[in-house]
């Protein structure tokens, strides 16, 4: 289960304090932790405005929090609301069916559940609707009451427990049973590309290229490089130039430590540690990004993209929204202006 924290003021965050993990399907729990500090500045914002959570990661999606202190609409205006968003709708074809519920909690984020509010059912999150919550929450005038007691310090604290229910595709269809029992065998899922990368990370099959960046020297399998990216596809296998032919080609655009975090995706299909934590790990993540845009890695651009959005700030944000610009990321420079919209920075959005 992954548990993290979030507050809606300064959006500076410590990282010690946000980690992520995953059970095994076909369930898997996250929690985040959601502070609205200023709640007597936040009220009066109007009906259907909302304040967001910063994002999180469950079931390697990222996901937000809306409160919504003046009712979702005119007719829940008298309570609050809460809602659970993903940050991008999920393919055609992809759902997300999701069980969640909110809990205000007393003493500031550490004390009892004092209102419990869950969805009885599961929901259902896909390209047609990402965002699923509660219109009416809690009374406003019982949220404000002293006998409730969840504003403390002119600040409440909800926690959002969410389950999602990881459905193999064709698990809805039923199964067609005689006397005998079932007659119709389940297909596991495929591990056709999980088996061809355990292979070759065996050992069994050498490394057929070196790549040397800076002072650092990797080995690799050109067809592993040249499935993950058209770049090492045209530069390895194109007519044009010596690459093809040659046992070693030369990167001069990064550093080692940004390549290292390339060749790991494209080995792991994730990022390593050191692109998501630690001192330089925004650097690196802007790094990685610009790498995965030279050599057309398009789900790592995004994954370096969806990491970049933990380190957007009022100092930062400029710069990130350039950075995607120049990159022609949309959902990244979108995250920047929903996050200066919040923030009431001024910005182009023509530009």
């Amino acid at each position: 289960m992954g548990c993290c924290f979030s507050a809606n003021d300064g959006y500076e965050y410590d990282d010690d304090a946000v980690s992520g993990s995953a059970n095994e399907v076909p369930r898997v729990t996250g929690v985040h932790q959601f502070t609205i500090r200023q709640y007597s500045g936040v009220k009066g914002k109007g009906v259907g405005k909302s304040v967001l959570s910063r994002n999180f990661t469950v079931a390697g999606r990222e996901w937000f929090v809306r409160f919504y202190p003046d009712g979702y609409n005119s007719d829940t205006s008298d309570h609050v609301a809460f809602f659970l968003q993903s940050l991008y709708r999920p393919s055609c074809g992809s759902v997300y069916h999701v069980e969640f519920s909110f809990a205000l909690l007393g003493g500031g984020g550490g004390g009892a559940v004092l209102h419990d509010v869950r969805i009885d059912r599961p929901c259902r999150f896909d390209n047609r609707n990402n965002s699923w919550g509660i219109r009416k929450y809690i009374a406003r005038e019982q949220l404000e009451g002293a006998a409730l007691g969840a504003i403390h310090d002119d600040a409440l604290t909800v926690r959002c427990t969410m389950h999602v229910i990881q459905r193999r595709r064709g698990a809805d269809r039923p199964v067609v049973t005689g006397a005998g029992g079932p007659v119709r065998v389940p297909v596991p899922p495929s591990c056709h590309a999980r088996n061809a990368m355990e292979f070759l990370l065996s050992g069994d099959a050498p490394f057929d290229l070196e790549i040397h960046v800076g002072d650092a020297t990797f080995g690799a399998h050109r067809l592993a490089l040249a499935g993950q990216s058209l770049y090492f596809r045209k530069l390895l296998y194109g007519q044009v130039g010596n690459e093809a032919s040659s046992p070693a080609i030369r990167l001069r655009e990064m550093s080692p430590e940004a390549f290292g975090a390339v060749l790991h995706y494209v080995y792991h299909d994730s990022l390593p540690p050191e692109a998501t934590k630690g001192r330089n790990a925004a650097a690196m993540a802007r790094e990685v990004f610009e790498a995965a845009d030279m050599y057309a890695m398009e789900r790592l651009k995004l994954m370096c993209a969806s990491n970049l959005c933990r380190f957007i700030g009022d100092d930062t944000v400029s710069g990130i929204m350039e950075l995607a610009k120049a990159h022609s990321c949309d959902p990244l420079k979108k995250a920047c202006e929903n996050y200066m919209k919040r923030r009431r920075i001024p910005f182009n959005p023509d530009s």
